[in-house]
């Protein structure tokens, strides 16, 4: 089951390993605070191993596609139709400054989502400080957009699903006995020049990556199964998914990059995809204290 969007760090290929790592279908609610194009929930219901789902993103614009998207399918097909398909490359610029100026709701807005994510650079999404998406034109011969089918399929697979623009915090506290987290948050850096984490205006630094951990923990200790993805490095396995507290590393995929713009440069990283359960979790006695900046 793909995604309509492109995605930096996507997961429709580790899809099933995801899932895999949970155990079994989610019997209470299924919880996604990082839900980008959607990969690993579009599986999981796709394979009706998932019932009530809520799914949310700091990222207000994403989150309304995604709206736009289960609500009114058919507006988004009939805007996207009307965006440029033979002059795409020479109107790109003009529509990026639609985008930008708004509205950013409805299925214009969904429409011109998802038509400069497939017209963009490699389909990064990218925001300056200030908001504004600055993707530049990508090097495409042709523009390739999703099927309408596509589009109403994932319209079905969205339907009763809460969709809600929040960060991990807030939704991670609601998740009880017999639910299931699942987290792709912006990654640890390989290098200090290997930071991405431009999808939204905030960043996501060690202070932020050490909160995930310390709310995964607790949604297991209250009885959710959490499994979460990122960078295998010592940093992750050691200190923020360590077995002290009871994660698991339950599998390390090489996974291929497509983000740099020097093709020599896209070489297969190794992620680590780790979970931490009711059965596994383990009480700690000084959890990860966590100060944020003022």
């Amino acid at each position: 089951m793909k995604p309509i969007l492109k995605w930096a760090g996507g997961k429709s290929r580790l899809a099933p390993q995801i899932c895999a790592a949970f155990g079994g279908p989610c019997e209470g609610t299924w919880f996604e605070p990082f839900v980008g194009s959607a990969a690993v929930f579009l599986y999981r219901r796709a394979k009706n191993k998932l019932g009530r789902a809520v799914l949310s993103d700091v990222n207000p614009k994403l989150m309304a596609m995604h709206i736009a998207m289960r609500d009114d399918v058919d507006g988004v097909i009939r805007a996207l139709e009307r965006l440029p398909s033979k002059d795409w490359r020479e109107r790109y610029y003009e529509v990026r400054e639609a985008f930008n100026d708004g509205p950013h709701e409805g299925p214009e807005h969904a429409a011109r989502f998802v038509w400069l994510n497939r017209a963009g650079f490699n389909g990064l999404y990218r925001e300056n400080r200030h908001g504004t998406f600055n993707v530049p034109l990508g090097s495409y011969t042709k523009l390739t957009l999703p099927e309408p089918a596509l589009f109403w399929r994932i319209h079905q697979l969205l339907q009763g699903v809460e969709l809600v623009v929040c960060g991990f915090e807030e939704l991670m506290s609601r998740a009880g006995p017999k639910d299931h987290v699942y987290c792709d948050p912006p990654y640890v850096p390989l290098s200090a020049t290997a930071n991405f984490t431009g999808y939204a205006k905030g960043p996501f630094g060690p202070v932020e990556q050490l909160a995930l951990a310390d709310h995964a923990h607790r949604a297991a200790l209250v009885g959710a199964k959490v499994v979460l993805s990122n960078h295998d490095l010592p940093v992750v396995r050691d200190e923020l998914y360590n077995a002290v507290r009871g994660f698991e590393v339950y599998a390390s995929p090489l996974v291929s990059r497509a983000i740099s713009r020097n093709g020599a440069d896209r070489k297969a990283v190794a992620e680590v995809i780790a979970a931490i359960g009711p059965e596994t979790a383990v009480a700690f006695a000084s959890p990860v204290k966590v100060v944020r900046a003022a």
